[in-house]
């Protein structure tokens, strides 16, 4: 184990007391731009926000080596605390979002083999689009669900650790990205996270 993976979970783990997230301790770090890369549900790693599965940190690959060990504890305190106290609410809330969808469609099927054995095709094509509208907007509402969960993670955890060390911490990933942008590697960003710039502007709003 490296003395950046060794500090990252020392980090981690007082952090996480601190949080009073007890009885949990993570145990791994992986570094990775993408979880389950080369298949359907890949799923980009945000930089500035890791990904906690199990007892193993999942962090961006563009950070390794280019933190300093003080900042890793505000890095990881919205993550732990979205990933142990809010994420089952957020999948709940983003099921819920696309399920009309679904019971469009699948109640058009049921309605269709009981009482409507040959729908027209402006109807087919009708309760399709439909359920693809309410797809999309349940699908973009999930996203939105997303990243005000993540600002939720970020106000308690500014509580614990003080605001000014996370923006500092913050402000300090932000002067990365703009580095990387200006060499032309732009950070990838998932779709329900929000930006750095914004996790900021909601700190010093709060």
């Amino acid at each position: 184990m490296s003395s950046e993976t060794e500090t990252i979970l020392e980090s981690a783990r007082r952090t996480s007391d601190a949080l009073g997230l007890s009885g949990f301790s993570p145990t791994a770090v992986s570094w990775q731009e993408a979880m389950n890369p080369g298949s359907r549900g890949v799923k980009v790693v945000t930089p500035h926000f890791p990904v906690l599965r199990g007892a193993k940190l999942i962090i961006s690959s563009i950070l390794q080596g280019r933190v300093v060990p003080e900042d890793w504890g505000p890095i990881l305190a919205p993550s732990l605390i979205f990933y142990r106290t809010l994420e089952k609410g957020y999948n709940i809330g983003a099921v819920i979002r696309v399920l009309p969808a679904l019971l469009l469609f699948l109640g058009f099927l049921v309605f269709s083999y009981l009482f409507l054995r040959h729908p027209s095709n402006e109807l087919v094509v009708g309760v399709v689009v439909g359920a693809v509208v309410l797809l999309a907007l349940g699908v973009y509402s999930g996203m939105r669900l997303g990243r005000s969960l993540v600002l939720k993670a970020d106000r308690e955890a500014a509580l614990v650790i003080g605001p000014q060390s996370f923006m500092e911490a913050l402000r300090k990933l932000e002067v990365l990205r703009e580095h990387d942008a200006s060499r032309g590697n732009d950070w990838p960003e998932f779709g329900d996270h929000p930006s750095i710039t914004k996790r900021i502007a909601n700190l010093q709003n709060s």
